[in-house]
């Protein structure tokens, strides 16, 4: 494990009005007298398999008392849960998540997930709950990185960023993405082919290519300074682009046009 460097990582504006967190996201508990089956609203700093492993640990726990609240400890995080009863079949789910070691403000948050809680009952859309969570909470950016590249199995860019500075690279976005692709199925190639995804360092001196294979889709970061919050978001940022297109990639047609819609979650996370 990286060990966390707070000068690189904790790029937070540190709005004193607002608490500090690591991720945050909403989930929708449906059928609860049947299967239970749930849907994620949205999520911001937590990855889609914690949430979904979460949720079917306490799934159970939720709807049976229907209304109430858990503190969930990982090895170095932890899950606070709050949940509301929404309708005679539903019941909406918050979730929070801090470092392990750090306080929490339990009073502010309750007070947060009634706020948010009033507005599902008022059937409000997507975009007022989402407001309430970006004014309340902010969660950390984290720089050291020069620029992403999501690239298709074929060495073809989905979607890049690249620091406006680095002009050299941006000229050669497309042969990065060849290059990476091409070096990723030799490596396969060679020494077999892995399952999950794992993250793979290419060194070029001073600055670090980290790519993650997953799904026929590439993901690589070129890094200066590398620290623990930087190395996490990447795999935010993988989890989050297959599930936001896990329809459109299925039908993928080479039209990248959708993709451009992705650069807002990327500028959630990176200082680029």
């Amino acid at each position: 494990m990286i060990a966390m460097n707070k000068a690189n990582s904790d790029q937070s504006i540190n709005n004193p009005n607002k608490i500090q967190m690591l991720g945050y996201g909403l989930i929708s508990i449906s059928d609860i007298d049947t299967e239970g089956n749930f849907d994620i609203i949205f999520q911001k700093g937590i990855g889609m398999p914690l949430i979904q492993n979460i949720t079917e640990l306490y799934k159970n726990e939720i709807i049976t008392k229907k209304q109430g609240n858990s503190i969930i400890p990982l090895d170095n995080f932890t899950i606070f849960i709050q949940y509301f009863k929404k309708e005679e079949n539903s019941i909406s789910v918050i979730l929070y998540m801090e470092e392990k070691e750090r306080s929490v403000n339990f009073p502010k948050l309750y007070f947060i997930s009634k706020k948010i809680n009033k507005k599902i009952l008022s059937n409000a859309p997507i975009v007022e709950i989402t407001q309430i969570f970006e004014s309340e909470i902010e969660i950390p950016k984290t720089n050291g990185i020069i620029a992403i590249f999501i690239i298709g199995s074929t060495g073809s860019p989905l979607i890049s960023k690249i620091n406006k500075s680095r002009s050299n690279i941006a000229d050669h976005e497309v042969h990065i993405g060849g290059f990476i692709s091409a070096l990723l199925s030799f490596s396969n190639t060679i020494i077999g082919e892995e399952t999950g995804a794992k993250l793979k360092e290419i060194n070029f001196g001073n600055q670090q290519f980290y790519v993650i294979s997953k799904s026929n889709v590439i993901f690589a970061f070129l890094v200066e300074n590398m620290n623990s919050l930087l190395q996490r978001y990447m795999y935010l940022i993988a989890d989050e682009f297959l599930y936001q297109y896990r329809d459109y990639l299925k039908e993928f047609n080479g039209d990248i046009t959708p993709f451009n819609k992705f650069e807002s979650n990327i500028n959630q996370y990176f200082i680029i």
